[in-house]
């Protein structure tokens, strides 16, 4: 019964810490739920098997509601009406043509362009470029030369689009990029290229050090987020324009630093986004980390993550459609 009581215990204990999300403990909550889900329903298991406890079956049950509700992961993949992107020419949507996004952090890709060429993207956000003359050569072999892209040299992001840039409003600090663009459309949209904060990777849950880093670590990331919005909000055309905020906020889905653009942004993936959501790691993707946000003047209509190249990141590509 002991153990019975310590699953049932980890059970109030995991969901009030990832509804509320205290900062002092960011270092619990920095796992996907189903991690602690995992061990709460191994220790359900076991005490049916070996204690045949009939309470043990009703853990077992809740555990897993809890996991199949709650989870980023299961929401997108248990969208199975949808159809998903796939790469190739962006197809329209309800007879509207459509807006393809994709953001990427491509450290350690030799060349960008093969992983995202196949997709036909109309604005690319980029983060951690390995050689700036690539951004160039993307913009020949995507738009036949008629693109545009900033370069941030110190922030290591960039932003490419089919179409015009324009009002590149400066960030000081962190690594971000706010800028404006003019499609061929016609239609303009603001930018927002986000990189936070880099994880804090300390994960002995014994140690104090370990408690405190990840709570200073999220503090941070939520000054960094802050600003670059505050700035948006000051000095740009938004709301008045469509706004894409996309990027590498180095943090997970569940995380309280995206409650910062909940009022005002959807994130694509979550509002229509199938398959396996996780960007990180590339190899054995366990956190969503990278994400693409708009605001109400833009409808997600597709999304999905995708491994390329040799980046440990994997890339993430949605389609919009402008709301009339």
């Amino acid at each position: 019964m002991a153990l019975l009581g310590l699953s049932l215990a980890l059970h109030l204990f995991t969901v009030i810490l990832y509804i509320r999300l205290p900062s002092r403990f960011a270092a619990f909550t920095v796992f996907p739920i189903w991690v602690w889900g995992l061990i709460g329903l191994l220790l359900a298991v076991f005490c049916f098997i070996i204690f045949r406890a009939r309470l043990s079956l009703t853990l077992i049950l809740i555990w897993t509601f809890t996991i199949l509700l709650v989870s980023d992961e299961a929401r997108s993949l248990g969208r199975l009406g949808i159809d998903p992107l796939k790469e190739g020419p962006p197809k329209p949507h309800a007879g509207s043509k459509v807006l393809r996004v994709i953001t990427f952090n491509c450290a350690r890709t030799a060349n960008p362009a093969e992983a995202i060429l196949g997709f036909e993207p109309d604005i690319i956000f980029l983060q951690e470029i390995p050689h700036t003359y690539l951004l160039k050569q993307l913009i020949d072999q995507l738009f036949n030369g008629a693109g545009d892209y900033r370069y941030e040299p110190s922030k290591g992001c960039a932003v490419i689009v089919r179409g015009t840039l324009n009002n590149e409003i400066e960030v000081p600090k962190y690594r971000s990029q706010i800028l404006s663009a003019e499609l061929p459309s016609g239609r303009s949209v603001q930018l927002l290229n986000v990189h936070l904060q880099p994880a804090a990777t300390n994960l002995r849950l014994f140690s104090r050090e370990c408690w405190q880093e990840h709570s200073e670590n999220r503090r941070l990331r939520q000054n960094e987020l802050f600003y670059a919005l505050g700035i948006l909000k000051q000095k740009s055309s938004f709301p008045r324009l469509p706004t894409i905020i996309a990027g590498d906020f180095n943090a997970p889905a569940n995380d309280v630093v995206y409650r910062i653009l909940d009022p005002e942004f959807t994130n694509a993936f979550s509002e229509v986004g199938t398959g396996w959501a996780n960007t990180y790691h590339r190899a054995l993707p366990l956190l969503r980390i990278d994400h693409i946000y708009a605001s109400d003047k833009l409808v997600p209509v597709r999304s999905r993550a995708f491994k390329r190249g040799q980046s440990d990141h994997r890339m993430v590509v949605a389609d919009f459609v402008f709301r009339n």
